[in-house]
């Protein structure tokens, strides 16, 4: 009799215990299986896409704009006093796609927002940043003589994979640049002493001259290091 007793408590004892988790349970049963109402998980797009609309700059690049607006269900992404545009699809509350220039690769825009709610800027993948800006300051074109044009001429080689090269010829308004392997021309303006930029492309070059005033160096999108050759 007392095994009997000391078995029943124990039973009993033990169904106490589980007694919570079976009730934990039920929460997670299918609801196929429970039928009754599922509870929703997916976190909605509370942001309107109008918050989104503004002037942006590039953290790489000061004199790179962009003007976002919106367009139907989709934000159109369009490079000032440029041709380029981006569509940038909306894939969550924040974040968005756009493809880049060969349109072989997805890039994820993701949005930041102040304590406020107010959008103050985005990540654009691991390369860039984008800074929300009240006003868009249009770079001024510097007119430059033909002889200081020809100091910036010549063969350069990247830094970091040898064997690379690009030349950069003087034009009658500014420069232009070849990519040796594969022969494509980018012109550029001068915007400020040693600077050129190339709006569509939002593309800056930074040269670095000698004492004698001719290029040594040149900065490509403010990362790409490229050194002067003797032919």
């Amino acid at each position: 009799m007392i095994n009997l007793r000391k078995n029943h408590a124990t039973r009993l004892y033990r169904y106490v215990l589980l007694l919570p988790f079976i009730v934990l349970s039920l929460c997670f049963i299918s609801p196929a299986k429970a039928g009754t109402v599922a509870i929703k998980t997916t976190v909605a797009d509370t942001t309107p896409m109008k918050a989104f609309e503004g002037i942006y700059q590039l953290k790489s690049n000061q004199h790179g704009y962009i003007q976002i607006s919106v367009a139907n269900k989709t934000l159109l992404a369009k490079v000032i006093d440029g041709k380029k545009q981006f569509v940038l699809t909306r894939k969550g509350d924040l974040t968005f796609e756009t493809m880049d220039n060969d349109g072989d690769e997805t890039i994820p825009i993701t949005f930041t927002k102040s304590d406020a709610g107010e959008i103050t800027g985005a990540a654009v993948g691991d390369k860039d940043q984008l800074t929300r800006v009240k006003n868009y300051t249009p770079a001024k074109e510097l007119k430059l003589t033909a002889a200081q044009l020809k100091a910036y001429e010549g063969k350069y080689e990247f830094e970091e994979r040898k064997g690379t090269f690009l030349t950069i010829t003087a034009t009658a308004d500014g420069l232009v640049l070849k990519q040796l392997w594969d022969n494509q021309e980018i012109s550029f303006k001068a915007v400020a002493d040693n600077e050129f930029l190339n709006n569509d492309s939002m593309f800056p070059l930074k040269f670095t001259m000698d004492a004698g005033g001719n290029a040594i160096k040149v900065l490509a999108f403010n990362r790409d290091s490229w050194d002067k050759v003797k032919e």
